[in-house]
């Protein structure tokens, strides 16, 4: 409930601020000159009513280009309803309430000049007035304000009562809260406005992506706190389901693809007749579906709109066309190569039962066994018992084969692998990684006998393995990385 008491005091502090920008935005002479006139006598004041809070019934905003709308003040249940047409998104009620009172609060203006002549009232922009305002009255009457041009000294905007030649300056203030389009007064974000205010806990509240276009499906989820607290090897946070499984890469996901979403906030109703929805619906939009911890919805992403440079937009279950001239859709050209992660497989130790190293001339066999009350398990190298510790570290050694870049080089012909790494798996299927020589340095990589280009420049294997296994040779505990 809004109490009259706090919203006089707002309104009195605006007042006197609207006198304070009256003799500080006096239209500037050498910017846009004025014709000479005699200055208003100090405090002119025009009374347009009395006690507005009590008064008015309603107020109605006729801008010179956009839809009319009006501000119903029902005094019983101290709450504003916006009146318009083609009302399809719920209204900001906060903004609501300010517009209505800062409009109330044009009951007294400070005049600047008590008797315009007409160049003059064209010079401070009634030719064409921005806004029409009517406040309607209790007692059947009504009085109507123009808001004119922004002024010389480029804040605030002129007013007067229609066809008077007293004129007003309003701060910018005031002036931008009563010069606002229908738009500004509907929550058309398509995420929930109400998650804006911390990136990170919107970003980390969606469960869910899928976007659907022409050219295929690609679908991404958030692996629960369950799974990454029991997976716990650097698996990826975001795992990637089509167009085919693998790991996110996290960074990329975050940064150019959830809040980019987070931020999409059309600012324009293009249309809310039924044959305009037809017509876009037939553009083939791509669909944006996704799914949060409270929430979950769908965006239709259409044509750019070439006259504006503007996207245009449905959200799903409102039947309106929109118009977003500020949103990065650049997301929809992500590929599927910049979403998946640098990880060519991970597993948890639990789906394993050995892992297989063929590197060079050196073959070792790292064997699982695992207790299915407890969790635990028991590994040996070769036929040596390791440590728990020791099993899983060498373990998580293993899958640390990570791609540097992409390349077109083919596999030589008739080359062996000169690394093996072969992943046996409990259910009896396994996996292999192979790493062919390209150069001193780099290796081409091939998994599961596909050739996907992709390389890696550094040896891993020889570092994050072959030190390993002199660690347990001597006896000593392989240290946490």
């Amino acid at each position: 409930m809004k109490r009259p008491s706090v919203i006089i005091g707002i309104i009195a502090v605006l007042v006197l601020s609207a006198g304070i920008a009256v003799l500080s935005l006096w239209p500037d002479a050498a910017k846009q000159p004025l014709p000479v006139q005699t200055p208003a006598p100090a405090g002119l004041s025009i009374d347009l009513f009395s006690e507005p809070y009590l008064n008015i019934t309603d107020i109605q905003f006729t801008p010179d280009e956009g839809d009319v709308y009006s501000l119903i003040f029902d005094q019983e249940l101290d709450t504003i309803i916006l009146d318009a047409e083609n009302v399809v998104f719920s209204s900001e009620e906060d903004l609501l309430f300010s517009v209505f009172f800062q409009a109330a609060g044009l009951s007294n203006l400070t005049g600047i000049t008590k008797e315009a002549d007409d160049s003059q009232l064209e010079l401070f922009g009634f030719d064409q007035p921005v806004m029409n305002i009517r406040f309607n009255l209790m007692d059947g009457s009504f009085v109507e304000v123009e808001i004119g041009a922004v002024p010389a000294a480029g804040q605030g905007r002129y007013a007067r009562l229609k066809n008077s030649r007293e004129v007003a300056l309003l701060n910018d203030t005031r002036s931008m809260m009563l010069t606002l389009e229908l738009e500004m007064f509907y929550s058309i974000s398509f995420f929930p406005v109400h998650l804006h205010s911390d990136m990170d806990s919107a970003v980390f509240s969606i469960n869910h992506i899928l976007v659907e276009n022409g050219d295929g499906i690609t679908e991404i989820r958030r692996r629960t706190d369950e799974e990454l607290m029991e997976f716990s090897l650097g698996t990826s946070i975001y795992q990637l389901m089509k167009p085919t499984a693998a790991e996110g890469n996290d960074g990329v996901i975050q940064s150019f693809l959830l809040e980019n979403i987070i931020m999409l906030m059309p600012d324009k109703i293009v249309s809310v007749l039924p044959e305009d929805l037809l017509a876009f619906k037939n553009n083939n939009p791509v669909r944006l579906t996704v799914t949060a911890v409270d929430w979950s919805g769908t965006l239709l992403i259409g044509n750019r709109d070439a006259e504006s440079g503007g996207q245009l937009v449905m959200i799903e279950g409102h039947d309106a066309v929109l118009l977003d001239r500020n949103g990065d859709y650049s997301f929809l050209d992500l590929t599927f190569t910049q979403l998946r992660s640098t990880l060519i497989w991970i597993h948890h130790i639990t789906d394993v039962s050995s892992v297989t190293f063929k590197l060079e001339d050196i073959t070792r066999v790292l064997r699982i066994e695992h207790n299915s009350g407890d969790g635990s398990i028991r590994g040996w190298l070769d036929d040596v018992e390791l440590s728990e510790v020791n099993a899983r570290r060498l373990f998580v050694a293993s899958m640390l084969i990570n791609p540097n870049g992409e390349t077109d080089s083919p596999i030589p012909p008739g080359v062996s692998p000169d690394y093996t790494v072969t992943m046996s798996m409990t259910n009896g299927t396994s996996e292999k990684v192979e790493l062919y020589r390209q150069s001193d340095s780099q290796f081409l990589i091939v998994h599961n006998g596909e050739n996907k280009g992709f390389f890696i420049t550094r040896l891993a294997l020889q570092q994050n393995v072959l030190n390993k296994f002199d660690i347990v040779d001597s006896g000593g505990e392989i240290p946490l990385v």
